[in-house]
């Protein structure tokens, strides 16, 4: 039998593992666990002096009191901190080091250890529930995770493979010592850093009374937490990022990945969260201009470090950094390139991976081409757009990307993790929410986004609102208005019943309001719906409908204010349970990926009066705009395939969606991606 550690966050105070300390566990069930000797002092520098071990070793080695006995004593002794790094690498140290039994053991007793008591009480082995099956039972103990009280996670086997490689980057990144960041530490930073979203923003989200919740993904948390550490390392180990990419050093093992993204906030929003995927996969620290507003936007996101490049750092970077097609000549050089056993080398320090706005390059998608950009240091990617899902294509990346999203929610962890707006902007959302939006018994967020700005919307406003009217009124996402009187035409038809009995003082005690958010450059659909229901007395249902638009700005701005009043609403729209949003838009897209929502894409097209006027998605995913459908890896077994083929859930986008670039000439015809579900359910959390 192997040895494992099961760690109960039963009754815990404070949150749980894998911040939670020893010293205030309450539950610790232990297994045939046999520590040799001062082994187990190798676990983190607070607990190496071998004096301990020599203290502590029983004569009994490998009995339960040597546990408990160990941890205890430590506690005691101030060799655990209150710190992530050193309890789960302690814990992880303690197993890990200890030899597995060469035959059946003769522990056959189970731990039941109470922080804080002198009292064991033992039972018998074969009535502890095992803690995973046996194929199972290498996992190491970092990765069972203890949450919802006594029920145990394991990852899945792509998950944990990644797990293992985010921990070996970060060790190797310390120089084998665990950098600490203690609990006093991490309050001293989030006073520095506040960020009240990261609190707040999922009671928000839990307010809406038609939508569930998006459901909780504990493996992507557990990964986000330990890149967080490898984040924290190198940045805290190489000190001065500008000084150590300027001497070209390579004396701390890490690598970097510099995101640059470009134009509207939706476009930022949706490279910064690409890039952040790939930063993961690829173990590399993520770093971003200060000049593309986004860390004076949103909160620092990785505890103890800090994600902001200068703007002097930036372009030094420009200067320095070699293009993508010279590292593409390199690889094709490279005389072991077609044996899958190349490497670069120390010759390309620092290297572009731009192709203008589409994102990444053909290339970019090929396994050998990626084994080589391992071998970069400082990686730089720029684009305005969604390619995080083009990631699962990659056949290196496949199995932990289908493991840690099994249900190929992708965005919106991405965006409710990375990208929480910082308290000036957060504030403004909850002013909304109180002022505007609570208590309201539905609501649905409509966004309309004309490209061509005055002169489009000045062709298609009336056009487009009478589609947005006749959407929502036949797909019952907002009730129709009655007939005037008894003299209209409509008076007798059947769907127009209840409007014969005329609203009651009770009725309008207990008032059912349905609000509707609008978010667009002009007031055209706001004035549209406004004079819809203001001069008519009644809907069918006898709800309410109120009209809200924060902003008409006329056209498209920059810099800081404009990116946060646009946060704002897109934040605030994002807390809708029904959504229309206008195709090809990047800002509707990061709106329904916030807020875990099936859009309604609302018909662009020239037609007068087109056969459908909207359609609802496929899935919460957006469309990765002029992403190229085929493959080009020269040195790979996909050679030129669809990738479609290869990857049967990265569909063409809807038709509705990209047929409105194709005639702005946007993005070229037969381009453009979509992550789809297995079962569109699975992503469909609205909730009559």
């Amino acid at each position: 039998m192997g040895q494992h550690i099961r760690l109960h966050s039963r009754k815990m105070r404070g949150p749980p593992l894998p911040f939670q300390p020893f010293s205030k566990l309450r539950h610790v069930e232990a297994w045939n666990v046999q520590p040799k000797g001062t082994r187990l002092m190798r676990a983190t520098k607070k607990v190496r002096n071998s004096r301990i071990g020599k203290d502590l070793r029983p004569s009994g080695i490998g009995s339960a009191e040597s546990v408990s006995g160990l941890l205890d004593e430590c506690v005691k002794r101030k060799r655990l901190m209150n710190s992530d790094v050193v309890d789960r690498f302690f814990v992880q140290s303690y197993i890990l080091e200890s030899p597995r039994p060469q035959g059946p053991s003769t522990q056959s007793q189970a731990l039941h250890l109470q922080a804080n008591e002198e009292t064991i009480v033992k039972r018998p082995a074969k009535e502890a529930i095992p803690l995973v099956e046996e194929k199972q039972r290498k996992t190491s103990v970092e990765d069972v995770v203890p949450v919802d009280n006594d029920l145990t996670f394991v990852p899945s086997p792509g998950v944990r493979k990644l797990l293992d490689s985010l921990r070996e980057a970060t060790l190797k990144a310390s120089g084998g010592e665990p950098i600490e960041f203690s609990e006093a530490e991490r309050k001293a930073w989030e006073a520095e850093h506040p960020c009240r979203s990261r609190a707040e923003m999922k009671s928000l989200y839990a307010e809406r009374k038609h939508m569930k919740g998006v459901p909780v993904n504990k493996q992507w948390d557990l990964v986000y937490s330990e890149y967080e550490k490898l984040h924290r390392t190198c940045i805290k180990r190489v000190g001065d990022l500008q000084y150590y990419f300027a001497s070209k050093n390579t004396s701390i093992a890490c690598n970097f990945l510099i995101a640059e993204p470009h134009f509207g906030l939706g476009n930022k929003l949706f490279h910064t969260s690409s890039a952040f995927l790939y930063a993961i996969l690829t173990q590399r620290v993520m770093v971003i201009p200060d000049s593309t507003d986004i860390p004076e936007l949103m909160c620092e996101p990785f505890a103890g470090s800090s994600w902001g490049m200068s703007e002097g750092f930036y372009n030094v970077t420009m200067e320095m950094r070699n293009s993508s097609e010279n590292f593409w000549k390199a690889v094709d050089s490279d005389k072991l390139v077609g044996q899958g056993k190349g490497t670069l080398g120390s010759s390309m320090y620092a290297s572009s991976m731009n192709d203008a706005w589409v994102g990444p390059e053909p290339r970019f998608w090929c396994n050998t081409e990626q084994k080589y950009m391992n071998s970069v240091t400082w990686l730089s990617m720029s684009g305005c757009t969604l390619f995080a899902h083009k990631l699962f294509a990659i056949g290196m990346f496949r199995e932990i990307l289908e493991d840690l999203f099994p249900n190929k929610v992708v965005l919106t962890h991405l965006l409710r993790s990375l990208l929480l707006p910082g308290d000036s902007a957060w504030e403004r959302i909850l002013h909304v929410n109180e002022v505007y939006l609570s208590g309201a018994e539905k609501q649905v967020g409509v966004q309309v986004r004309f490209f061509q700005e005055d002169e489009e919307y000045q062709l298609k406003n009336d056009r487009i609102n009478k589609r947005i009217t006749k959407c929502m009124w036949e797909n019952k996402i907002l009730p129709e208005v009655c007939p005037a009187s008894p003299r209209d035409k409509a008076w007798n038809d059947p769907k127009f019943a209840q409007c014969k009995t005329k609203m009651s003082a009770k009725d309008h005690e207990n008032p059912q309001v349905i609000k509707v958010l609008v978010g667009s450059l002009f007031l055209g659909l706001h004035d549209h719906l406004n004079d819809i229901y203001l001069r008519h007395e009644m809907t069918t249902t006898k709800e309410a409908v109120g009209i809200i638009q924060l902003t008409h700005e006329l056209m498209q701005g920059s810099g800081v204010e404009v990116d946060t009043q646009a946060l704002v609403e897109i934040i605030s729209l994002s807390m809708s349970d029904v959504l229309l949003i206008t195709p090809m838009s990047t800002f509707g897209g990061v709106i329904h990926g916030y807020g875990g929502l099936i859009p309604w894409f609302i018909e662009f097209g020239p037609e007068e009066d087109p056969p459908v006027v909207c359609q609802k998605g496929k899935g919460i995913e957006p469309c990765y705009m002029g992403a190229s459908q085929y493959y080009q890896c020269p040195y790979d077994d996909v050679g030129k395939k669809k990738i479609s083929e290869v990857v049967p859930y990265l569909q063409n986008c809807l038709a509705i969606d990209v047929e409105y670039g194709y005639k702005l000439n946007m993005i070229p015809q037969g381009y453009g991606m979509q992550m789809t579900p297995d079962n569109i359910k699975d992503q469909d959390f609205y909730n009559l």
